[in-house]
């Protein structure tokens, strides 16, 4: 856009001879014997908005130039073509561009998107020369031009690359809040710079992943497929695991509608063990629920899957838990003793550092056994490390269940049992059972020390039938044992009289068989009988 004035032609002539046709835009002038064109208006090729089509015609004009001549002569008359050559003064504009969206699944590639060149434009015309191509966006995370290629002519967007919604870049980097696409328009010197904003349209395509329950997705570190647990033997309660609980997502749905299936083995395992918002807990301890029947260590095998909205089922999910079942003998079992930092102490410390402190024991008896209980510790004592010696400590016992409290002491730092739990007035299990002692010293300060607990598994063994007489017959009650004799006395009352009866049968028979003579003594008799009474007739 300027004015400007052209310098043509020099002449001899003191007047003009030649004119221009009437225009709007140049006038021809003669001063001091020459000819100049005059730029009278402005040449704007440009538009006053980008959205407005440029004006055609304006890129050139014509004027007709004739020069009068004298004597007869035709008029000269020639016409001037004037070209605007345009400039390249404005950058490019772009009006609000709509969201992309690309769906994840089979697309036939290049995929149609959008005509861009909708979108930018241009004030300065022509506007032959505006070129649009992808840019890297700021954000690399969330910078989503791999997925797509632009025709930099035409200004067409297309999908250019599949995509996945559960990889790791979408996931976890774009994730469900989109990613960006960064176009930049051309038109030579300038240029302008647009950020599209990109959705990645999930497909319910993908099962559950089983990850931390403090995750939201499954990104990172979140995502678990093994646990590894250690339990003792008599231990109920909740599992502690690393990490403490767990749950399963499913990248492609929010909220999840997921459900679990737990299997365990060994199989006769698998009523003692659930799953409680992520967390796994044993109903009964694995001595309880088995009934001691483990003589040794053990792993219990519990494998979780998830299956999603859409039906799909996750990878497995496993939790090995390593049972410590303490070691056993004929008569008592010991287990390992469990320290920590606490002022009860091995009997044989005289300071309560490094291994010397005890804050709990287990030890495994049959029902039958009477004696001292047979620990890895031999004995126990209570120690102030603030006093020597430390003979001012006293010790308050509590046993559960209380009614065994008569049956158990602890003499000199040992625990001994005074009968056994079999011969215990008011022991009646069938089966086997937990005696929990708990310990605690008081010092010179009146200061409680930390509680040292030991555990007694009391496994009660099945007696045979004549073992069960016996011992029902020392139970019974005194009128019973009257009872049992009296009847003893009548049944061999009876058996006597049973043998006397068959005694005197026999007798009988036998002089009944002394008493019956044969047919020849019958015969013989006869024969002298007549004899007999033959002769007094003579």
């Amino acid at each position: 856009m300027y004015t400007s004035t052209k310098r043509l032609l020099q002449t001899d002539s003191t007047k003009q001879d030649w004119t221009m046709s009437t225009n709007t835009r140049v006038e021809l002038t003669f001063m001091n014997q020459a000819y100049q064109i005059i730029l009278l208006t402005d040449m704007d090729l440009d538009v006053t908005s980008s959205s407005e089509n440029c004006v055609s015609g304006l890129e050139q004009f014509a004027a007709t130039l004739t020069c009068s001549r004298t004597g007869g002569l035709e008029p000269i008359t020639k016409v001037v073509t004037f070209h605007v050559l345009p400039v390249n003064e404005y950058p490019p504009d772009v009006d609000a561009v709509p969201g992309i969206m690309i769906s994840e699944g089979n697309v036939t590639l290049p995929f149609f998107i959008e005509r861009l060149l909708h979108f930018f434009k241009d004030r300065d015309c022509p506007k032959d020369n505006l070129v649009l191509r992808i840019t890297e966006y700021s954000s690399s995370e969330r910078d989503g031009s791999q997925f797509f290629i632009v025709n930099s002519s035409t200004g067409y967007l297309y999908q250019g690359k599949r995509f996945d919604y559960e990889e790791t870049a979408i996931q976890c980097g774009l994730g469900k809040g989109g990613g960006n696409l960064n176009i930049t328009a051309e038109d030579g010197p300038h240029t302008t710079s647009k950020s599209l904003m990109v959705t990645f349209v999930d497909v319910d395509d993908t099962p559950p992943v089983f990850v931390k329950s403090e995750c939201s997705s499954t990104c990172y570190t979140c995502p678990v497929s093994a646990i590894i647990a250690n339990v003792e033997y008599a231990y109920q309660g909740t599992v502690a695991t690393d990490p403490p609980s767990i749950k399963a997502l499913d990248p492609d749905t929010v909220p999840t509608n997921i459900t679990y299936n737990m299997e365990v083995y060994p199989e006769k395992y698998r009523d003692n063990i659930r799953l409680e918002n992520g967390t796994f807990v044993l109903l009964q301890s694995f001595a309880n629920f088995s009934g001691y029947a483990e003589k040794s260590d053990f792993t219990v095998t519990v494998t979780l899957q998830a299956t999603g909205s859409n039906g799909q089922m996750s990878d497995n999910l496993t939790l090995l838990i390593n049972v410590k079942v303490p070691p056993t003998t004929t008569t008592t079992t010991t287990t390992t003793t469990t320290t920590t930092t606490t002022s009860t102490a091995n009997s044989e410390c005289s300071f309560t550092c490094f291994t010397c402190p005890v804050s709990s024991l287990s030890a495994k008896v049959l029902d039958s056994y009477q004696g001292p209980i047979p620990l890895d510790l031999p004995s126990i004592k209570a120690l102030d490390p603030n006093t020597t010696p430390s003979s001012t400590i006293t010790y308050k016992m509590e046993v559960n269940p209380s009614k065994y409290n008569g049956i158990i002491k602890i003499e000199n730092g040992t625990f001994g049992l005074i009968q056994s739990f079999a011969n215990f007035s008011e022991s009646k299990g069938k089966s086997d059972f937990i005696v929990t002692v708990i310990v605690q010293a008081s010092g010179n300060n009146g200061q409680t020390l930390k509680k040292c607990v030991l555990t007694i598994y009391v496994v009660v063994r099945p007696i045979s039938s004549t073992t069960q007489q016996i011992t029902e017959r020392a139970s019974s009650s005194p009128m019973k044992d009257i009872v049992i004799i009296v009847l003893a006395l009548v049944v061999a009352l009876l058996s006597v009289i049973l043998v006397y009866a068959v005694y005197r049968l026999r007798v009988q028979k036998k002089k009944s068989e002394d008493n019956v003579m044969s047919y020849e003594e019958v015969k013989r008799n006869n024969g002298e009988i007549e004899n007999v009474y033959a002769t007094i007739q003579n």
